[in-house]
């Protein structure tokens, strides 16, 4: 059906990244949880919540034929709300305030933090271009 129909797929795009940022907040925390209820630290919880959250991007990106857009410098920020919304759970854990209402709070911050990022324009800074002073022998 896209092969038919892409201009009207082109045009619901922002469409489609706000249910991607959507995915991005639930799945950052149900995967952090999920980590944890297994037996899993809270450090490797949130991080396996962060890898939960942006695979879906990963792979929509790798069967579309496109390099990711988590690996792409050029691109809005898209780990970062995952991993906020993922600490966000991980210290509730920790502190035992884990509830529905926080976790709600942690996929709408990872959410809301993800839509910033594309209507700003948001990105991870970058490492400086500088030569190195090393000769080689």
């Amino acid at each position: 059906m896209v092969f038919f129909l892409h201009p009207h797929v082109e045009r619901i795009q922002t469409g489609v990244l706000v249910f991607d940022a959507a995915g991005l907040g639930l799945f950052c925390v149900s995967g952090t949880t999920k980590a944890y209820s297994y037996g899993l630290n809270l450090t490797a919880s949130a991080t396996l919540g962060l890898a939960t959250a942006v695979g879906g991007g990963v792979l929509r990106d790798v069967l579309a034929n496109e390099v990711p857009s988590l690996l792409r410098w050029d691109r809005d920020l898209y780990a970062v709300p995952a991993i906020v919304g993922a600490t966000m759970v991980a210290l509730c854990i920790r502190y035992d305030a884990l509830t529905p209402l926080t976790s709600g709070l942690a996929v709408v911050t990872a959410f809301v933090l993800r839509l910033l990022a594309m209507k700003f324009h948001w990105r991870a800074p970058r490492a400086w271009n500088r030569r190195s002073t090393v000769t080689e022998e």
